[in-house]
């Protein structure tokens, strides 16, 4: 099968066997208007990441499983892999394409490395009767590699905050900010080191009350568990309750930190943060902070970005890194499709004519002049003799307006 490089395709489904044997299905036909609004995520996206310093890579679009497989990174069910005499399969996400890139051909490269990317990632579920259904999902991203600086959020969340504002969402896109730490999740479950802590953990991820209420320790520990099930919120007054549950420490004293200085620029840009102490990603691939930004319409919860640290992803690569740390975000391209405003220019499409060939030069420049305006126009060269024809074409190249040239 050969499978879609571009970046502008629309998402669509592939069914796989258990003998992996690929076929196409639910193709949908391409539809123009999707295309021209991933091609206008992607540019806006990538004039915001040029402008903070940061240069494209183009991961491969096929890994090696058992690379995913050493850094437990996936669910290796959930890969999708392909016909070859290697274990390989389609990439179910950027980062470790990225960071293995970094520790062969930029290895020699000055750090801290500022990278951005864009492309499709391939996500599997389990479907009906075995058979199992994929998903191609466009994304835009970038990672920041090899720093000194000791809160490299700051950096990343700005860019963050700065590309989404860019992208003009629409007016009813209320925007949330997740954000967490794994060191907060050990921090609660340290004392179940020995003792339960995966199952303990799961029902913490998954909000599971039913199953903390059958957990088979005593009251006090129970109770403590549930407050800190729920506990989310303004970041101040979250890690207010966390210092008195556990004291001051380390951790939460970086995060405090870390809120007090993005607060303003959130506000800035109509965001509301919150911390949540018990979110923790799908892929095993950070340690550190984690976020997700989400947009609220309609009361529908959307995932638009997500992202968090991944130190020992970077070490795992190159253990001679002499600063071995990683941080970025992905963006949904997918998401994002139907919640910005499309470009005004992008809805004009001009269809320009003219009554005589002798004014084909002329109607050549206004053309030039129309597209150094951004503004889309199709030139017909041959003259037009009528309204009723104009009409016509107009109709036929799906045209907004004509310009006569005379």
């Amino acid at each position: 099968m050969n499978c879609p490089k571009s970046p502008h395709l629309i998402p669509s489904y592939i069914l796989i066997n258990k003998l992996h044997i690929y076929k196409m299905t639910n193709i949908k036909e391409f539809n123009l208007l999707d295309v021209r609004k991933n091609s206008q995520i992607i540019s806006t996206l990538n004039k915001v990441y040029k402008l903070w310093g940061y240069e494209e890579v183009a991961p491969s679009l096929i890994n090696k499983i058992e690379i995913l497989k050493a850094r437990e990174v996936i669910n290796q069910n959930e890969l999708v892999s392909i016909v070859s005499n290697k274990a390989l399969c389609l990439r179910p996400e950027m980062t470790t394409s990225i960071v293995k890139l970094i520790s062969t051909r930029l290895i020699n490269k000055k750090r801290p490395l500022r990278l951005f990317n864009h492309g499709t990632i391939f996500e599997k579920k389990e479907g009906y009767k075995n058979v199992e259904l994929f998903k191609e999902r466009i994304q835009s991203g970038i990672e920041l590699i090899g720093y000194k600086n000791k809160y490299p959020e700051i950096e990343v969340f700005k860019i963050l905050f700065d590309a989404i504002d860019k992208l003009m969402l629409k007016d009813d896109c209320k925007l949330k900010f997740l954000v967490s730490s794994t060191t907060i999740m050990d921090l609660i479950l340290d004392k179940y080191l020995n003792n339960k802590y995966e199952k303990i953990k799961k029902i913490m991820i998954n909000l599971d009350h039913d199953n903390l209420n059958k957990l088979d320790i005593n009251k006090t520990e129970k109770d403590l568990l549930k407050d800190l099930l729920y506990l989310r919120g303004e970041p101040t007054k979250v890690i207010s309750d966390l210092i008195d549950i556990f004291g001051n420490n380390k951790v939460l004293d970086e995060l405090k930190f870390l809120f007090n200085t993005i607060n303003p620029w959130a506000k800035k840009y109509g965001i509301d943060i919150q911390l949540d102490p018990t979110f923790q990603p799908h892929l095993n691939l950070y340690k550190g902070t984690v976020f997700q930004m989400i947009c609220v319409k309609d009361n529908e919860k959307i995932i638009i970005a997500k992202g968090g640290r991944y130190d020992e992803l970077v070490e795992y690569f190159n253990p001679k890194e002499s600063s071995a740390n990683g941080l970025g975000f992905s963006i949904s391209v997918d998401n994002l499709r139907n919640l910005i405003k499309e470009e005004n220019n992008l809805k004009r499409k001009i269809l320009i004519l003219m009554k005589e060939k002798e004014l084909l030069s002329k109607a050549i420049l206004e053309q030039k002049k129309l597209h150094d305006k951004g503004i889309i126009s199709i030139l017909e060269t041959i003259p037009c003799i009528n309204k009723e024809q104009a009409k016509s074409l107009m109709e036929e190249n799906k045209c907004t307006d004509i310009h006569w040239v005379d």
